[in-house]
């Protein structure tokens, strides 16, 4: 059932986005036999067409992350809160797979957008072929004298990926943590939900202000991995997981708060 819940919300996404990541794309192509003209053209008429093109570029970028945000609140709100609310949770489902299902949703729509946007941007510089067949050939011989360093660089980089989503998770799950708890009133929920929000804010803030205070001078850590000039490599990887790992407790705490809500005090009246 939870594959159905995650087919359901997928199509959505797409729904939504099948529009203005494709824009996204075309303009930025026109955008790259565009801008030339504004640089080097003296044609008073080039220059405001490539001008143009620019513009609705920029703004297709700002409406799609736009959309996104948007997007993703109205999912969990309408889904799990609102109207929709009284079809999803008479589902034979439990409320934390309705909660991942949306959760897992929101991640991936702006993982997606963030690639749309990478890719444009791409599109629009003046990359030749013969600067793609360069890569290609750098791919080639890395690969071909692959080392521990480079073995290193790739787990560097699967670090870095996970910890910037479970930063987006944590972000959304935030968001949906402070309209469940705005639910639990009878009137002004979207108010609520936002005075819950900043209340949430305030108390991570404290939380992490205290444990900074403790400081973690008092883990039994070994001197070795946390010394960057006796070991960088341990000392880098190490500093990823212990943010990944604090990054995962908060989603957990999270996911874990708005699941009660939902399975225990859920009103929809």
């Amino acid at each position: 059932m939870f594959g159905k819940l995650l087919k359901y919300d997928f199509r959505s996404m797409l729904k939504q986005f099948a529009f203005i990541w494709p824009a996204a794309l075309v303009l930025a192509l026109v955008n790259r036999f565009t801008v030339n003209s504004f640089v080097t053209s003296a044609s008073g008429l080039r220059q405001t067409v490539s001008g143009v093109a620019m513009l609705v570029y920029v703004g297709i970028m700002i409406a799609m992350f736009v959309v996104t945000i948007i997007f993703v609140i109205q999912r969990f709100f309408r889904g799990l809160l609102g109207d929709e609310g009284y079809l999803m949770h008479t589902l034979p489902v439990s409320p934390w797979q309705l909660i991942g299902s949306k959760l897992l949703c929101a991640v991936v729509t702006t993982l997606l957008s963030i690639v749309v946007a990478i890719l444009s941007i791409l599109l629009i510089m003046p990359i030749s072929w013969s600067n793609i067949l360069d890569m290609f050939k750098g791919f080639h011989y890395l690969f071909s004298h692959w080392n521990m360093e480079f073995t290193h660089g790739v787990l560097f980089l699967l670090e870095f990926l996970l910890f910037i989503c479970l930063g987006m998770a944590n972000g959304y799950l935030h968001l949906y943590l402070s309209m469940a708890i705005g639910h639990l009133f009878n009137r002004n929920r979207v108010a609520m939900s936002v005075v819950a929000y900043i209340a949430i804010n305030a108390l991570v803030g404290i939380l992490i202000g205290i444990l900074g205070n403790m400081g973690l001078r008092h883990l039994n850590i070994p001197y070795d991995l946390i010394n960057f000039e006796n070991s960088p490599t341990a000392a880098i990887h190490l500093s990823f997981w212990i943010s990944i790992l604090i990054a995962l407790a908060g989603d957990a705490v999270y996911f874990f708060c708005t699941e009660y809500i939902l399975r225990k005090r859920l009103n929809l009246e």
